[in-house]
C-alpha cells in the first residue's frame, strides 16, 4: 500500500475485512473517531475513505446510528470472457494494445469481449451497463475523457460491488482506487522537452489534449522541464485541445491567426503524432518547411511519425507490452488472486529529422 493516498490504504483495510466476513454484515462500524485514533488519520481522510466505500456499496450510513456494514456481493456466472474496453480502435497505438491483450488472454484460455467509446461518456455509460447485465470475469478498460469529471463513476462501484475486477489502461479515473497500467507520461513529456533545449531551443510552443489525462501528464513533465532550465511559461505558449476538436484542427479558418502565433517560435512540442503529422501537413501548405522554419516532435512513435516521407522526432511506448501487462496482471488475478497494481512504462525517444540544432 506504500505511495497510496491515506484514504485508500484505510478504505482497502475496512474492504478486506469486510470481504473476509470479520466485519459481518449488517454491524456497526468503528466511529470515525475510533479509526482517525486507530490510524493517527484526520477525521476528513477518515470521511473521505468511508464515503469511497459507501459509493461502493460496502457501508451503509444511518442518520443518528452511525455507519454499518451492508455488503452483499451480486453473485456472477461462470464465465471466461474479459471486457476490453478503449476509446478507439482503428487509431494507431490501439492495434498493438489489442494485439497484446489478445494474445495473453488466448494463451489463457480467455476470451476478449471488445467494447469502444470513441472518448464519449454516453458511449462508456452504454458498455458499461452492458455489462452489468451480461456480466464478465474482468474488465480491462481506458478511461473515458479521463481528466475530466466522470459521471459513469457509479456504474464502476456497481461492478466493484460485483467483484468484477477492473485494470485501466493508459490512464485513469483520480476518483477510483484502482490499479492502471501505463505509460510514465510526465517522463515523456520530460524527454520532449529535453530533446528541444539540447538542440536549443528555448522558444518552444506546445499542443495538448485538455479532456484526457495523459495531456496533462505530458504538459506538465513539458513544461515543468522548460521552467528547469530558466525558461519561463506564458499561457500562450500552449494551445489546448479538445476531442470533439480534432476534425477542425489546423483548418483555414484557423490558418493566419495561427501562422502569426507560431512565427514566435521555433518549435512545437504535439500531443501525439496524430496532431504532429496534422501540423507537419498544414506548415506545408502554408510554404513552411521542417525543420527549417520550425521544429515538431510528437508522442507515441507510430508510423505516422514516418508516412508519406515525413522523419518526426517522436517519443514512444511500448504498447504491446502494455497490453501484455495489464492482461497477464487480470489473469493473475483471476487464476491465483494475486492483487493487481499500478505499473508506468518510462518512455524512448526516437530521434528523426524533425528537429532543428540552433
Amino acid at each position: 500500500m506504500s505511495g497510496q493516498p491515506k484514504y485508500m490504504v484505510l478504505s482497502e483495510w475496512i474492504r478486506e475485512r469486510i470481504r473476509s466476513g470479520e466485519f459481518a454484515n449488517g454491524s456497526k462500524l468503528l466511529s470515525e473517531n475510533e479509526l482517525a485514533q486507530r490510524f493517527s488519520m484526520s477525521r476528513q481522510t477518515v470521511r473521505q475513505a468511508v464515503g469511497t466505500l459507501v459509493n461502493e456499496g460496502f457501508l451503509t450510513r444511518k442518520q443518528g446510528s452511525g455507519t454499518y456494514i451492508s455488503y452483499q456481493p451480486k453473485q456472477r456466472r461462470d464465465t471466461r470472457d474479459i471486457a476490453v474496453i478503449t476509446t478507439y480502435l482503428n487509431s494507431y497505438i490501439f492495434p498493438e494494445i489489442i494485439q497484446g491483450i489478445d494474445q495473453v488472454l488466448t494463451d489463457s484460455g480467455y476470451h476478449m469481449r471488445l467494447g469502444i467509446t470513441y472518448n464519449r461518456v454516453k458511449n462508456e455509460a452504454d458498455v458499461l451497463s452492458s455489462l452489468l447485465e451480461s456480466p464478465v470475469a474482468g474488465i480491462i478498460v481506458e478511461p473515458t475523457k479521463s481528466a475530466l469529471p466522470n459521471p459513469n463513476l457509479f456504474l464502476y462501484h456497481r461492478l466493484v460491488q460485483m467483484e468484477i475486477p477492473i485494470v485501466f489502461l493508459n490512464g485513469y479515473y483520480s476518483a477510483l482506487d484502482l490499479p492502471h497500467v501505463s505509460a510514465d507520461d510526465y517522463a515523456a513529456g520530460k524527454a520532449a522537452a529535453q530533446a528541444l533545449l539540447k538542440a536549443g531551443h528555448r522558444k518552444v510552443f506546445g499542443i495538448f489534449k485538455s479532456d484526457d489525462i495523459q495531456g496533462h501528464f505530458r504538459f506538465s513533465g513539458f513544461i515543468n522541464t522548460l521552467q528547469d532550465a530558466g525558461v519561463l511559461y506564458d499561457d500562450s505558449d500552449v494551445l489546448w485541445y479538445v476531442t470533439e476538436d480534432l476534425e477542425q484542427m489546423f483548418s483555414q479558418n484557423h490558418t493566419p491567426e495561427l501562422l502569426e502565433r507560431l512565427k514566435e517560435y521555433t518549435a512545437v512540442v504535439c500531443y501525439n503524432d496524430e496532431i504532429a503529422r496534422k501540423l507537419y501537413e498544414w506548415l506545408q501548405k502554408n510554404g513552411l518547411q521542417i525543420p527549417q522554419d520550425l521544429s515538431i516532435v510528437g508522442f507515441d512513435n507510430s508510423p505516422l511519425a514516418e508516412f508519406g516521407g515525413a522523419s518526426i522526432t517522436s517519443v514512444g511506448f511500448p504498447f504491446e507490452t502494455i497490453g501484455k501487462t495489464a492482461a497477464s496482471q487480470m489473469v493473475d488475478r483471476l487464476n491465483f488472486g494475486r492483487p493487481m497494481k499500478s505499473i508506468s512504462f518510462p518512455p524512448k525517444l526516437i530521434v528523426r529529422n524533425s528537429i532543428k540544432k540552433l
